[in-house]
């Protein structure tokens, strides 16, 4: 055996199972965006790989009520980058209750610097959800519009009109740190 084959993945075993093979071309298809998407959201690589990993776990479980997967494993994903950011946010705040405020090894700016401490992504986090789920599907999941609406239940229109709403609402933020 070469140096070259030692590292070789071991081929994946055949399944009779139609479903767990069909979940597996998902997968080769959609998990390095999809964990790459996360990552980025979460600000890293090895949680956003757990996500994406725990959304095709869930997707193996739902498979027979899910009509589109690439959608419904963002949506999933989504969920999951949203149930992180609530819980950082709460760790956040019952840090400052404890120790009164930042902790200046961590901290990289001036707390009390609104501009430098904004991020795309804080403004995006300050979303009402209605808006915050749209945004993360449609500009950072890459999803389009209908398929937004199919995700989370809603007519299209109904999305565009929150888009708009939530690219006024960022604009707003992002320009008063300016």
């Amino acid at each position: 055996m070469t140096a070259l084959t030692a590292h070789r993945r071991p081929a994946r075993a055949r399944t009779s199972d139609p479903v767990e093979e069909t979940v597996h071309a998902v997968y080769q298809a959609h998990f390095g965006a999809l964990a790459g998407w996360a990552a980025h959201l979460v600000g890293d690589v090895d949680l956003g790989h757990d996500m994406a990993t725990d959304a095709f776990v869930r997707l193996l479980g739902h498979w027979e009520k899910v009509d589109q997967p690439r959608p419904w494993l963002y949506t999933t994903v989504a969920n999951l980058v949203k149930d992180h950011w609530r819980k950082r946010g709460r760790e956040r705040a019952a840090y400052d209750r404890e120790f009164g405020g930042t902790d200046p090894e961590t901290a990289v700016h001036r707390p009390d610097d609104w501009a430098l401490r904004v991020s795309v992504r804080d403004a995006v986090e300050s979303l009402p959800e209605r808006l915050r789920s749209a945004v993360l599907l449609h500009y950072f999941g890459d999803l389009t519009v209908a398929e937004v609406a199919r995700s989370l239940g809603k007519a299209e229109g109904t999305i565009k009109s929150d888009l708009y709403e939530a690219r006024a609402r960022l604009a707003r933020t992002l320009e008063s740190v300016r």
